[in-house]
């Protein structure tokens, strides 16, 4: 038990086979995301480009940092996937899966110039 605490298994890290034991860990299939500088790029977003949707950048945080989650915990998903992740709760209404459909294209277009830009091993 202490060995395993010690040592915390990566769980949501992407794997890649092995022809023989365990799955190896790929580090670099999903872009690491620095959430502190990922903050400051969206208030400059907010500031200079137009509001966020939802109600500005305070209640869109919620829904970036859970977008950043499940696109590191889960790299494979699909667009539709990933976005049911996002989209769930029984009292959904339809302009609030407006804003977080919105939110989430921006989220997408942003890992993906910064997947672009990510120094490749």
């Amino acid at each position: 038990m202490l060995s395993t605490m010690a040592h915390p298994d990566p769980v949501y890290l992407p794997t890649r086979p092995r022809a023989h034991g365990r799955p190896r860990p790929v580090p670099y299939a999903a872009p690491t995301v620095d959430l502190k500088a990922e903050y400051q790029f969206w208030q400059a977003y907010e500031r200079l480009v137009r509001p966020l949707p939802g109600g500005g950048l305070r209640l869109a945080w919620l829904v970036f940092q859970n977008v950043y989650r499940a696109r590191e915990r889960f790299p494979d998903d699909t667009h539709e996937a990933a976005l049911a992740r996002v989209l769930f709760g029984s009292n959904m209404t339809p302009q609030r899966a407006t804003e977080l459909q919105d939110l989430y294209g921006l989220v997408s277009r942003r890992l993906a110039t910064v997947a672009a830009r990510a120094p490749r091993p």
